[in-house]
Parts: structure tokens; sequence; C-alpha cells
């Protein structure tokens, strides 16, 4: 074949923008969580015990410090891939359970799924016919959220009254939480008979077979005659998740979830905990020690009792001890996700409250409204407003002692070499002056604050030149954002040009107090400086 150079035009690409149609929320199967998973955390000890004095202390391997999961200090570097705390923000890692456990954020989810599905069988407690008609309804193409959750609540209400299986004439009850205990449920599964008032009401054959189970136990043990009548069926994590899996998938579709994507129920309950990067949740260091987070010292505890549950089922202890340390567990893994556990009380056996995931995220200081929806910002001051006719609508007074700390960064060039050199012989205290100088050849940073005499400033005023850059005091046509809260509408913010004046407060002109909705017996407005040209 001829070799021959194409001079023709390059085809041209176009990209244009992606638009995002829709987001889908979902559970993570637990492949996902080893998929996504960089290490299999299994040691609980955060730190290398045997140690030479005087050196640093290494984190321990499969630790829930492990280095692979990233870094939390300044100078660390992730051992994943090998970039620092600004590039990288961490990996996850992953705890395998002996025994699988509820996970908390579902469970209410749980215990309703329990009332629709047959304890035996794993149907859902509805007649075939009826199943097909609703699993249509569901099916039906452009259906939006709120007509689907509407079906999803008729079918839970109507499964809730059904107490005999239609598939397998098995007897189901109420299933509810254990009074007093944050994460245990059990199943009632006699309703139907005990809580019948008929005098014709026949004991089911089920329910004597159920009572003459304790026979033997009666004989070992006088009390259990008394308390056989409030004996319930306990639902257990294994066996609620073999209920589960056993769910078919015409049938999850029933309960909302969609199968095809990870959508099942058995991915309600762990088997494995996901271990959060260890940007999330820093060491703080002291002078001897350092203070852990307390998602770290939960996975401690969790990897801890995980490992006494593996030592007993190795050695055979007794079903009583391995269900106590496998409830144990089932609250830790349930504060890991929600510290403030109702059920928990100040000396409660199971550990004091803590700030789990959802408190991380929930409220006004979680992650949502505290740190993405309004942050602290800098160059910004609040305080009483007042009203001031003399103003021109477009201006705001801002006090001269909030001048001197808002600044704004102005480049030196020819036009404004002699003004901003000006600012700088008046230091940092004396309106019009500025407070940093950042020399434009190596980026340094000087602080006219520290500058003790005239002497000192007139150094730097002298080696000011034109590509440097002056943090100069805010003045009069600067313009600055002027906000009152609640930010309701896109008038809440509106721009003004400064107007430095004396006393204490911010100014404004009456006519300006319609779009903030503002009034003058004692409300605080908010001040932003721009800190480029573009803003």
């Amino acid at each position: 074949m001829d070799n021959y150079d194409d001079n023709g035009k390059e085809q041209v690409l176009d990209r244009p923008p992606k638009r995002i149609k829709s987001i889908q929320f979902g559970m993570l199967s637990p492949q996902d969580m080893v998929a996504q998973s960089v290490v299999n955390i299994a040691d609980r000890n955060l730190y290398d015990l045997d140690r030479t004095p005087g050196q640093p202390r290494k984190h321990t391997v499969n630790g829930p410090l492990d280095q692979r999961l990233g870094t939390s200090a300044k100078s660390g570097i992730c051992q994943t891939c090998h970039e620092g705390l600004k590039e990288c923000s961490g990996h996850f890692g992953h705890v395998k359970l002996v025994l699988p456990v509820f996970h908390y954020g579902y469970f209410s989810k749980i215990i309703e799924l329990l009332h629709c599905v047959c304890k035996e069988c794993s149907k859902v407690l509805l007649p075939e016919k009826e199943k097909r008609k609703l699993l249509r309804r569901l099916r039906t193409p452009g259906m939006d959220g709120l007509r689907k959750s509407a079906v999803c609540k008729a079918i839970a209400t109507d499964c809730r009254k059904v107490r005999v299986c239609p598939h397998c004439s098995a007897f189901n009850g109420q299933v509810k939480k254990v009074p007093g205990h944050p994460i245990k449920i059990f199943h009632n599964k006699f309703t139907q008979y005990t809580s019948s008032t008929a005098k014709s009401k026949v004991k089911p054959k089920e329910m004597e077979k159920f009572e003459q189970s304790f026979t033997a136990a009666k004989e070992n043990n006088n009390e259990v005659d008394r308390l056989a009548k409030r004996a319930m069926d306990d639902l257990n994590p294994v066996r609620v998740m073999n209920i589960f899996r056993k769910i078919s998938a015409q049938d999850v579709e029933l309960f909302g979830m969609d199968p095809a994507s990870g959508g099942r129920p058995e991915n309600m309950l762990w088997t494995f905990v996901p271990a959060p990067p260890v940007a999330i949740r820093p060491s703080v260091a002291q002078e001897a020690a350092s203070t852990e987070d307390d998602i770290t010292n939960k996975l401690g505890d969790i990897l801890h009792v995980n490992s006494l549950i593996r030592a007993g089922l190795a050695q055979g202890q007794s079903i009583s001890k391995i269900t106590e340390m496998w409830e144990y567990l089932q609250v830790q893994v349930a504060m890991y996700i929600n510290g403030g556990l109702p059920g928990l009380s100040k000396d409660s056996a199971y550990g004091k409250m803590m700030r789990g995931f959802e408190q991380r995220l929930k409220g006004k200081q979680g992650r949502f409204r505290g740190n993405l929806s309004g942050k602290r910002v800098d160059f910004s001051g609040r305080t009483v407003i007042s009203p001031d006719p003399n103003l021109s609508i477009e201006e705001v007074a801002v006090p001269t002692r909030v001048a001197v700390n808002m600044t704004y960064p102005e480049k030196v060039n020819a036009q404004n070499i002699d003004k901003l050199k000006a600012c700088i012989m008046r230091g940092s205290r004396h309106h019009p002056g500025a407070n940093w100088v950042i020399k434009g050849a190596d980026g340094r940073r000087l602080a006219l604050k520290m500058a003790a005499s005239k002497s000192d400033l007139k150094r730097v005023e002298e080696k000011l030149v034109i590509g440097d850059i002056v943090e100069r005091h805010l003045e009069d046509g600067d313009i600055v954002l002027f906000n009152r809260q609640p930010s309701l509408h896109k008038l809440s913010i509106l721009a003004h040009r400064a107007k430095i004046r004396p006393w204490r407060t911010f100014r404004l002109n009456e006519c300006v107090c319609n779009p903030y909705n503002a009034d003058f017996d004692g409300d605080e407005m908010n001040l932003h400086v721009p800190q480029t040209e573009e803003a």
C-alpha cells in the first residue's frame, strides 16, 4: 500500500456539553463493596506496637488507618495512588463480617418488607391474580415516582391485613421491635389467635406444636412455664437474610425496587462493612499521642467484636454467648451509621453516643447545610443596619473599622503605583491603608502590621514594583455584595458601591429595604468583598 500525505483538513470534533438526564440512587451489594475497596481491614490496632524508640510510629498494615486508604496528614502520601492530601481524597476499604447484621439506615424498611412477605415461603402475601395486576400497573411506561410509591404503599397496607399466607397456608403476624432494645425484632406468628376475643376461637395446630417445643426446657427450668405464653419468633439477621434471598425478582418489583440494578432486599443487611477513607476521619496529633476520630474508634470496636465471634465459633462456644456478642456487634454497626441510637442511655453497656455518618450529614451543622449549601467565607462582615437618606440607592455605608479588615488585592501598574505607595505608607491601622504586599517575582507575602516603624514601611514602599499585588483597604467606589438572610430570592443579594463612613453600622438608603425585606429594628446584614476583577 502506497504511503501518501493527507493534506486535507482535519475533521472537526464536535463535543457538545452533556446533559444529565437522571440520577439513580441504589444500594451497594456486597460485591460492589469489595470491588470499590482497596484493602481488607482485619486488624484493630491503629499503630504497630513493636517500634524502635525515637522512631515515628508506623500505621498497622490492614488496620483502620492503613496507608492504602489515603492520608489525613499534610505531608503524608497515599500508598494506593501515591498522591498527597490535596490530590487524593482517599480510598475505601472493607471489613468482612463473620455474621450478617442489619443496616440501621434501612431498619424500618426491613420491618415493612417482613410484614409484606410470608416468613416460611418468602412470597408476597397477596393472591397470584392480584399480584399480576399490581405488577402490570408498576411496569406502566413513564410512571412517575409519586404514583409508584403510592401503589407500593397500598401493597404494604394490604399485606399487613393478611394473617394466613395464600400460597403455603403458614401463619403470619405482626413484626415488631423488641421494646428497650435498639436493633432487635420479633415475629408474633399467632397474632390472629392471641388478639381474638371470640369464645369459639380454636388454637391452631401449629401453635400447639410451637408450645410443645418448650416441654424439655420446662422440665429443667420452672421459670420457662411462666414465660412460655409470651414466647415469640426471633427474627435474627441470618433468618431475615434467608427470607429475603428467597424472594423472586417479580415480587421484589412490588416493593418499588429494581432487582436488575442491585435493588435486592438482602442488600439491606450487611455482610461487609465499608471502611471510609482516612481523610474524612483525621487523627488529631498531640504532644505524646494522637486523638482518633469517633468513626475510627468505632471501626476498631467492630473489628474487635468480629474477631471474638470468629474465635468463639472456631472454639465451639455456647450459642447464648455467641448470640450476646452478635447483638453487641449489631449495635456497634448501627452506631457506626447513626451514633444517636434510640434506646441508648449515657451509661449504656453498648458504649456512649457518638457522631455517626447520619449526624455528619443531616441537620444545620451537617455536610449538606453546613458545608455545601452554606459555608463560612473570608472577606465578609456582619453588623446591624441603619437608614441613611443621604446615600444613593446604589451605595452602602461601610464603617471604617470594617474597611480596614476587608481588603481588595490590587495589581500595581503605572496608573495606580503612587496611590498604592501612599496606602503602604499609612500601614494597616489607618484607613485607607494596606495589610499585605505580595511580591510578583516570587510570591512572598509581606505583612504590613508587622512593620514597627515608618522606616520599615518606607523600605517596603521603595521596593514596590509594577506586577506586585497590594491588598489594600476597602475604599469609596469599590463594588461589594450586600445580603440579608434569609436569602429567599435573587434580590436578597445585591451589588452596591462602598462608601466608607465612621461609626459602627452598615447604612443604606431606605428605598432599598423592599427587596431585602429589611427594617431597622435590629436587623443584621452581611457584606462580601469580591476578590478578582472578573467577580
